[in-house]
């Protein structure tokens, strides 16, 4: 088991690898056509903003279904596996209808959600927008589905494949739909949309043949069971009270922001919101795997195995976290001015307090998933209580003297404070002192980031400050090989991570070494 689960480690990241590629791609070519029209880009914004609830529309029964079916997946029981992902997805299925309804809606009425929207040409485009969205998010209840089925696997690779394909459409329709006589935002998000579509349909396709999946057994369970519902409703009630806060915490600043600054402040914000998710989505991809084994080794008992795994986990990932974090906040002005032009200064410091929120994730991404497969249900309500009160009231404190920076400031000061509580809770669950824990994990990473910020102070004067596509590829460039040194760097000093290294290294070849044998 653990020589296949090593392979797929491998795959996955594989590909995940490709993933980030693309998305670098979709920044470099597709935000700054979008952005070229300020007012219209706050608004398709706002739009992918509304679409992002789609994330918690199960309201936390997916998290729980996600536990189960992995636990069962370790156990071989397919058809309880079948029965947990048809309950979940009948859950899912009744919000994305009232969601869709809602939206149907606010297509109607858009100047419920966008304050000073001017004339019949922006009110028409959200309008459009939050109608193509209405009609198309039922298809969200196929890639739910698929994350579960591959990931509980460790198959997300296949996933993933899919993913990239249609993908590389979208931005590959850039072209057609905005060019220099030409800024059809309206059919780009429908062919976006349509493109989410067909992906699903074909990844559920081949997971039903892979997987042998009893097809009819799962359209019996696709329905509400009060067995099933017994069984999850303690981690879904946890993560629906999860979902509430992050809801506040993560998804409503934009429509706040449209509602009483307007659309342009919005374009401004997002700019940072863009780097914020592709972050979000970048780690969720990295530690995504753990999901699964971490439930697999509360499945089966085995406490020593998910220990040394989630040790292994934070020594593994943290220079991938950090120094990437730290070299795009060190440039970040080059970065933003070549990426979307000057006219977008004041998204640079909004950027900067957002992209710092991720410094911790080494820590809160393990973390989190370890109380969830641990069901440590009052630490979860505990730690996100804790967001939406301190973020939210540091906003009504300061939004009159920081305007948007007040969102940002203060999604990094909450942010802060939960690193602190992660890493109490990391270090009594390894069992180690913190002088331990820092003399492991941080130290090392102190030469790596003198040469970190000091190679940045020298380079920063001699990159671009105009917005060009080439421009862009050299700072994302620079950022890319500043913190690929620096985790080498990092690697050098820190002896567990070397171990790690190797030992890893070590199952690669052998494993290799058996399949030409066989």
């Amino acid at each position: 088991m653990r020589k296949v689960y090593f392979s797929n480690y491998i795959r996955i990241y594989f590909w995940q690898i490709l993933a980030i590629a693309l998305n670098l791609l979709s920044m470099f070519i597709v935000i700054p056509r979008l952005s070229h029209t300020p007012s219209i880009y706050g608004i398709y914004s706002l739009c992918i903003a509304v679409s992002i609830f789609l994330i918690y529309a199960d309201f936390g029964f997916i998290n729980a279904g996600y536990k189960f079916a992995s636990e069962s997946f370790a156990r071989e029981d397919l058809d309880e596996e079948i029965r947990i992902v048809g309950f979940v997805g009948f859950i899912l299925f009744v919000f994305v209808v009232f969601y869709s309804i809602v939206m149907l809606f606010f297509s109607f009425h858009p100047q419920f959600l966008i304050k000073k929207l001017i004339g019949q040409e922006e009110l028409k485009i959200a309008s459009r927008l939050l109608f193509i969205l209405a009609l198309s998010s039922p298809a969200i209840l196929l890639n739910r589905f698929m994350q579960i089925v591959y990931g509980i696997r460790l198959e997300d690779f296949l996933f993933q494949k899919v993913l990239i394909i249609f993908n590389l459409a979208k931005i590959a329709s850039v072209i057609y739909f905005f060019n220099n006589t030409k800024y059809d935002i309206v059919g780009y998000f429908f062919f976006c949309q349509l493109m989410t579509v067909v992906a699903g349909i074909v990844s559920a396709s081949f997971a039903i043949k892979r997987y042998k999946y009893d097809f009819n057994l799962l359209l019996r369970s696709f329905r509400f069971s009060k067995e099933i519902f017994l069984k999850t409703k303690n981690i879904a009630f946890g993560s629906l009270f999860i979902t509430a806060t992050a809801i506040l915490y993560y998804e409503i600043d934009p429509f706040v922001i449209a509602r009483i600054l307007g659309a342009e402040q919005v374009a401004l914000y997002a700019i940072g919101l863009t780097l914020l998710s592709y972050f979000r989505a970048l780690f969720g991809m990295l530690y995504g795997p753990f999901l699964a084994r971490f439930n697999h080794f509360v499945g089966l008992k085995d406490e020593p195995g998910l220990r040394k795994i989630y040790k292994s986990t934070i020594i593994l990932i943290a220079p991938i976290v950090i120094f990437p974090i730290l070299t795009i906040l060190a440039l970040m002005k080059p970065f933003v001015y070549s990426w979307v032009g000057n006219g977008y200064s004041p998204s640079v410091v909004v950027s900067q307090f957002l992209v710092a929120c991720f410094i911790y994730g080494f820590l809160s991404y393990p973390a989190s998933i370890l109380m969830l497969a641990q069901e440590k249900i009052r630490m979860l309500y505990i730690v996100n209580a804790i967001l939406p009160l301190i973020y939210w009231t540091g906003i009504i404190l300061t939004i009159s003297h920081l305007g948007i920076a007040a969102f940002s400031l203060f999604k990094f000061v909450t942010f802060s404070i939960l690193g602190v509580i992660f890493f109490i809770f990391s270090k009594n669950f390894l069992k180690m002192t913190t002088l331990c824990f820092l003399k492991k994990i941080m130290l090392p990473a102190i030469i790596p980031s003198v040469f970190l910020f000091y190679s940045a102070s020298k380079i920063f004067r001699f990159l671009p400050v105009e917005k060009g596509n080439f421009n862009f590829f050299i700072s994302a460039s620079t950022i890319c090989i500043i913190s690929f040194f620096s985790i080498l760097l990092y690697c050098l000093f820190s002896k567990e991570h070397r171990e790690l290294l190797n030992n890893l290294y070590g199952k690669f070849i052998k494993r290799n070494e058996i399949l030409l044998e066989q």
